[in-house]
């Protein structure tokens, strides 16, 4: 039985069903009998099929069982569980490399791989793998661009959303975000003296740049203007933990959809706010705006109003939460190496002059200094975990390793982004010289392939180049119209003990900046 379930996984609710079937039936047949004796051979019976799983797991009968690993995460996807929870899955998967090798076994059925020579065969090209259960959110969400697992499927999916990011479309994309990005500075600017938490803003700054670029002119979402009264944030933040943490443990999350309407108000939230806005898009006039539910629209007869909802809000809670996590660390990077801000603030005046505007965004995405900022910043401030995926069932040889079929696999994004073998020297170390010609040194090693935040292949991240022109504009705007500089309360060692990651990137402390505006 155990080895049938390595194969194949039931659905977190079978099992809840069969269990509770089995001990009604159980306790029925046994009516008769001494009730001690019969709880009591009931515990023993439910305990058999755990217990033979966990031994069959650390057997030499494993098909994995040559892969080192903890012993506990050998047994059970519960540590890993409990680390994502934490927050520090990137930094826990880097160690137990360093103490394993290449090749670690961090769960029952699942293997990190911290090789370059492994991206190709894992995600690239025609035969990249198709998704694991980590990507199957319970019954919560059926459908949606993000949820579908099997590559074939995500293909047609993707097809939709592709010209939603063609050329023309990040061109009036840049537009918008200028527009949101000087807003910010506008607010930022009237703030009263004293420290202003600048990591709030920009997560209030980004979400509202991609309801601009989701829902065009009928968007309502003002977060920078109107402030957060209904949690949005909050609840998006929350809602993709859960999903993250339950991502390894997908019987668990199977059984969510059936808790209490407030056990999961974080994500109803989320839900309500797509519904409604989904909704108004739907009657707005201005149908020909170029944002991305106007490609989604045009193809409605193929997907359910639910996968458009599902859609739409993994729009904006993926493209806002993970460019607002790079932006606040970028600027960190950028306070608290002062000469690295300055040679990049010279950069932008020289190029731009004193202010950034339209006619001048493709002279900003041209800037070599800048874009060696950027890469530098992706490179550091995406701590991502590996993007498991399912190795088909005839098996892969990775690594010069023979994977058997069904096993889940990964690298680890941020592992990689650090390792010695791809940067070289000072790997841990911001520093933008090691993009530019000349790099570090004669001995230095620049992997740009290294950097994983994107993913690569047919689930690549299509928002990509987006995303990118995000972090150009915004650091641009600021920059240039603000002088920034971290206050003096601020606690290096805190905030960067704070940073976790749980796919969203969250910050225990907080970015205490001083802002003034820019005279120069």
């Amino acid at each position: 039985m155990a080895h049938i379930f390595h194969f194949l996984e039931p659905r977190g609710d079978t099992v809840a069903a069969v269990y509770l079937a089995f001990s009604a039936a159980f306790f029925y047949f046994n009516r008769k009998q001494n009730m001690l004796s019969t709880v009591l051979c009931w515990i023993a019976y439910s305990l058999v099929p755990p217990i033979a799983v966990v031994l069959y797991r650390l057997s030499p009968f494993h098909p994995l069982a040559g892969f080192p690993g903890p012993l506990l995460s050998r047994m059970t996807n519960l540590r890993l569980a409990y680390v994502v929870s934490t927050g520090k899955r990137h930094l826990d998967i880097a160690k137990l490399h360093d103490k394993y090798g290449v090749i670690v076994r961090t769960g029952p059925n699942t293997l990190s791989i911290n090789s370059q020579d492994a991206v190709k065969s894992i995600y690239a090209g025609s035969k990249a793998m198709d998704k694991s259960n980590a990507y199957r959110p319970g019954r919560l969400f059926e459908g949606g661009l993000f949820f579908i697992r099997r590559k074939n499927l995500h293909d047609n999916q993707r097809r939709i959303w592709a010209p939603a990011f063609s050329q023309s479309s990040l061109h009036l994309a840049s537009n918008t975000i200028l527009r949101r990005s000087q807003q910010l500075t506008t607010h930022l600017e009237k703030l009263e003296d004293g420290a202003t938490d600048m990591g709030s803003m920009i997560r209030r700054w980004s979400y509202d740049v991609m309801g601009d670029l989701t829902f065009g002119k009928s968007s309502r979402i003002e977060l920078m203007s109107d402030g957060d009264p209904h949690g949005v944030l909050a609840s998006g933040e929350k809602a993709t933990v859960l999903f993250e943490i339950l991502g390894e443990i997908p019987l668990i999350f199977d059984l969510m959809c059936y808790l209490p309407r407030a056990c999961m108000q974080e994500i109803h939230v989320l839900r309500q706010l797509a519904s409604e806005l989904l909704a108004a898009r739907q009657v707005a006039t201005h149908i020909a705006d170029d944002d991305i539910c106007s490609h989604l629209l045009c193809h409605t007869a193929n997907c359910s109003v639910q996968d458009l909802e599902h859609d739409v809000l993994f729009a904006i809670q993926a493209g806002s939460d993970t460019t607002s996590g790079v932006v606040i660390l970028l600027l960190y990077h950028l306070l608290a190496n002062r000469e690295v801000y300055q040679t990049l603030t010279a950069e932008l005046r020289d190029n731009l002059g004193s202010t950034l505007e339209e006619h001048k965004l493709s002279a900003l995405f041209q800037l070599p200094y800048l874009s060696a900022v950027v890469q530098e910043g992706l490179r550091l401030g995406t701590p991502f975990p590996g993007l498991p995926r399912v190795v088909p069932d005839t098996g892969k040889i990775i690594c010069s390793k023979f994977i058997p079929g069904g096993t889940i696999v990964g690298v680890p994004a941020y592992a990689q982004q650090i390792s010695p073998q791809n940067f070289w020297p000072n790997p841990l170390e911001f520093n933008p010289q090691r993009w530019l010609p000349g790099g570090l040194g004669l001995d230095s090693v620049l992997n740009k392939s290294a950097v994983m935040c994107f993913s690569s292949g047919p689930f690549g991240c299509l928002g990509k180049n987006l995303a990118i022109r995000e972090l150009y504009i915004v650091i641009a705007q600021l920059l240039l119209t603000l002088d920034i500089q971290l206050d003096t309360s601020f606690d290096h060692k805190q905030f960067k003990e704070g940073i976790q990651n749980m796919r969203s990137t969250c910050f225990q402390y907080p970015l205490l900046v001083v802002v003034q505006p820019n005279h120069l």
